[in-house]
C-alpha cells in the first residue's frame, strides 16, 4: 500500500510560528521524516512532499503518486494559549477518512499523554477536498501552547511513532 506523507507548509509559508520563533513547515518536516522512515520498516510504500509554494503543489502530487492514503502533517495554533490536543481532520463522507482520523487521533492522544480532540470533518481545506485517495490532516499538537510547542520540538520521534501505529492499526 502507497501512503503520501505531506509535512504541512513550506517554501516561504511557515505555517504556524510559536512564541519563541518555532515554525510549523520545520517541525512537521523533521516529524514527517521520522514517520516515513517507521512506515518504511512496515513495509509500506512512502512517498514524502513538502510544498514549495502551494498547497496545490500536494493535491498534483497524490494525483499522480496512486497512493491509497494521504496524511498531512501540521501544528495547530490558537489565540488562547491554553488550547491543546491534537485533532484530526477528514473529507465530509470518507469513511477511510474518518476511520484513519479517529485511530491516528486516539493513538497520538494515549501515546504523548495530551487532549484528544478527535476527527472532525472539513471541506473547505484543499488537501482533503482535492485528492483522489482519502486524506487525513493530522494537527498533532498546538505550538501556541508553550508545554505542546516544547513536545512538538522534543518529541518528534514519539508523535511519528503514534502516527505510524495507528497507520499500522488502520491497515489491519
Amino acid at each position: 500500500m502507497k501512503i503520501l506523507i505531506n509535512a504541512g507548509h513550506g517554501g516561504n509559508d511557515p505555517g504556524a510560528v510559536s512564541k519563541n520563533n518555532k515554525k510549523e513547515k520545520d517541525i512537521t518536516r523533521i516529524i514527517a521524516s521520522f514517520l516515513v522512515g517507521f512506515l518504511i520498516d512496515e513495509g509500506f510504500d512512502v512517498e514524502f512532499y513538502q510544498q514549495k509554494t502551494s498547497v496545490n503543489e500536494v493535491v498534483e502530487v497524490e494525483k499522480s503518486s496512486k497512493s491509497a492514503l494521504v496524511i498531512s502533517l501540521h501544528c495547530n495554533s490558537a489565540v488562547n494559549s491554553n488550547a491543546s490536543g491534537v485533532e484530526c481532520l477528514h473529507y465530509p463522507g470518507s469513511g477511510t477518512g474518518k476511520a484513519v482520523a479517529e485511530i491516528i487521533s486516539r493513538n497520538v492522544a494515549e501515546y504523548l499523554e495530551i487532549k484528544n480532540r478527535g476527527a472532525k470533518a472539513r471541506k473547505d481545506l484543499r488537501v482533503l477536498s482535492g485528492t483522489v485517495a482519502p486524506a487525513v490532516i493530522v494537527e498533532m499538537a498546538f505550538l501556541s501552547n508553550l508545554a505542546e510547542e516544547k513536545m512538538l520540538v522534543q518529541e518528534p520521534y514519539n508523535f511519528a511513532g503514534a502516527i505510524a501505529k495507528g497507520v499500522k492499526e488502520w491497515a489491519k
